[in-house]
Order: C-alpha cells, then sequence, then structure tokens
C-alpha cells in the first residue's frame, strides 16, 4: 500500500512512457498521412470519435469502481482477521486460567501454544496468498518491487517454524492449505482442553466460534485471489481505449487545421495529454484488481501480521518483540 502522500514522479514516469510513445505515434502519423501524404479524408468528424470517448470513459469508470470495491474488501477482510486474532489471544488468556483447578504454569503454557500456533497461522495464510496465479501482473516493474521486498522480508515457512512444535510442522508440512490445517489443529487442542477440565461448555463454543470467524475470513481472502476479475470486462475496457486513441488523432485534425497550418502540429502535445489521462485512468483500474499481488497498491499483508504479532506477544510478556515494518520506497507490503 503506498503511503506518501502523492505518487512519485519516478512511479508516474515508468507506467507512463509507453502511453506516451504510443500517443505521439498516432499523432504524428495522423499530420504525416493528412499533410505529406495528402489523405484528407483521415480527418474524420469529432462527433463520432466524442460518442466512443464518452462510452470508453463511462466503461472504465465502472471497471476502476469494481476493482477499488475488490481492494477495499480485501483490506476489510485483513482488518477483520485482526480483530478476531486479538479476540481469540485474549478469550485465550482470559479462559484457560479461570478454571479453580488450573495451575498458572500449565495455562501459561497451553496459551503461548495456541498464540504461538495463531501467529503461524497468520504467515501460512500470507504464504498462500503470495502464490502467483496465471492472471495476475508479469510486467518488469512489478517482478521488481517483489524482489526488492523479499530482500527484506523473513520467508513465510521459517516464520512457520518459528511458532509450531516439530510434530505439527511435520504433520501439516505436505499439505496443500497449511493455514486450514493450523485452524484445525487449533480446534482439536481446544477440544482437549474441554475433555481436560481446562475449559466449560460456554468457553469451548465461544473459542470454536472464533475459530469459525477466522475460517470465514480466510475463505474471504482466499476468495479474492482466486477469483480474477472478469477478463471480459478487463479485455473489453483494453480494447475500447486502444479504438479511443486510435481514432482521436485523426478527430482531432479538423480542429487544427481551421486554427491553420503553423498550428497543426499542436495536435500531438493536446493528443498525448487526452490519451494518457485514458490510459492511466485505465491503468488505475488493472493494477487495483488483484490486491495480493505485492504490489505497491495491494493490501499490506506483512505490516498488518507483523502488528499483530506484537500485539498477540506482548499479551503473553514476551520481550523479543520484533520490529515494526516500516515504508519501503513509500509502500507498506
Amino acid at each position: 500500500m503506498y503511503v506518501n502522500r502523492y505518487l512519485s514522479p519516478v512511479i508516474v514516469y515508468y507506467y507512463s512512457w509507453r502511453m506516451v510513445l504510443f500517443s505521439i505515434f498516432t499523432g504524428s502519423t495522423a499530420i504525416l498521412v493528412y499533410e505529406y501524404l495528402d489523405w484528407k479524408w483521415v480527418a474524420i468528424p469529432w462527433l463520432p470519435v466524442s460518442l466512443v470517448g464518452t462510452a470508453t470513459a463511462f466503461f472504465v469508470g465502472f471497471k476502476n469502481n469494481q476493482s477499488y470495491d475488490r481492494s477495499w474488501e480485501a483490506r476489510k477482510v485483513w482488518g477483520a482477521i485482526t480483530n478476531h486474532s486479538r479476540s481469540f489471544s485474549a478469550a485465550v488468556r482470559s479462559f484457560t486460567t479461570c478454571s479453580p483447578d488450573s495451575d498458572s504454569v500449565s495455562s501459561a503454557k497451553e496459551n503461548r501454544a495456541i498464540i504461538y500456533r495463531h501467529i503461524a497461522w497468520l504467515y501460512a495464510l500470507k504464504n498462500s496468498m503470495a502464490q502467483r496465479t496465471n492472471w495476475e501482473h508479469k510486467d518488469r516493474a512489478s517482478e521488481r518491487q517483489r524482489k526488492a521486498f523479499r530482500r527484506v522480508q523473513v520467508p513465510c515457512d521459517v516464520e512457520i517454524a518459528k511458532y509450531l512444535p516439530e510434530a505439527e510442522l511435520a504433520s501439516i508440512k505436505d499439505k496443500k492449505n497449511q493455514a486450514t490445517q493450523i485452524l484445525d489443529l487449533q480446534s482439536q487442542h481446544i477440544r482437549d482442553l474441554r475433555r481436560a477440565g481446562s475449559l466449560d461448555a460456554y468457553q469451548h463454543v465461544a473459542l470454536q466460534d472464533l475459530i469459525s470467524k477466522l475460517y470465514d475470513e480466510q475463505g474471504k481472502s482466499e476468495r479474492i485471489k482466486n477469483t480474477p476479475f472478469p477478463r471480459q470486462y478487463a479485455t473489453t475496457s483494453t480494447l475500447f481505449i486502444f479504438i479511443f486513441m486510435s481514432l482521436l488523432p485523426f478527430g482531432l485534425l479538423p480542429q487544427f487545421v481551421d486554427l491553420g497550418e503553423k498550428y497543426m502540429f499542436l495536435l500531438i502535445p493536446f493528443n498525448m495529454i487526452v490519451s494518457w489521462v485514458f490510459m492511466f485512468m485505465e491503468y488505475v483500474g488493472d493494477i487495483s484488481e488483484n490486491p495480493f499481488e505485492g504490489l505497491l497498491n495491494d493490501t499490506p499483508i506483512s505490516t498488518i501480521i507483523r502488528n499483530i504479532e506484537i500485539d498477540l506477544k506482548e499479551m503473553l510478556g514476551d520481550t523479543d518483540l520484533p520490529q515494526k515494518l516500516s515504508s519501503y520506497s513509500g509502500t507498506l507490503f
């Protein structure tokens, strides 16, 4: 998630230079064929071009709204995971120590095991969100951002191993969905506490309900990750933009011809500005539709997990707390 007040001009340039070159090419081509090849018929009326532009703007606006909804839903999901994580850990610490027969040492041990396992679940879920899909971006800028972030991060597998006992780690090692299996281990542990008398029926049900809510949020996160933005919308939007940008300089020709021959070359910068607006608007929606790609506009899962990790370890009284993640080149990952 980009956290500076404005996008860096370098970022804007990097994602815009192809658009600028294309618009310069179309504008130059329009002038060339009109003025030097004497194809006067290429100067088409502005009205049909403006109608195409209006339709394109509506379509791109709809796509951007839906892309933002996906991004915002992902942030709400991980906000709910944060809230449920705190509630779950607080409930575990409260419930396991309120029994009159509970031993403080054994209770602290059970608390630590459950809460550490929950932190491992967070990293397992993060790991599944980091898997690549066919519809995600593969451009050089995206790969550069991912590589830069990986250099300052500890791999998820290492974090999971740090918080799970060896036996449990071995039991989930070959599982397809490790996050699901870790929550199942939590459920079984709580069942064992109930059988041992460390929890009463109400406490058992309350903790299982919180695990169910964590399953719900995990499923929502997986749905966003594994369901592409409908390709018909993405493809049609790009096609409309291409058609409009190809027609735009030829629709502008009559306007600049009326100004006089010496003003005709002004078509190129004006064509570039209008084209850039439409193409950048399309690009904003395109890079916002997949909020778990690891790009600068994505939901900052790593930062959220680290904040939860610090909160839960402080609940346990741990002193070896990890550092909060700071922004990397203006971006929280």
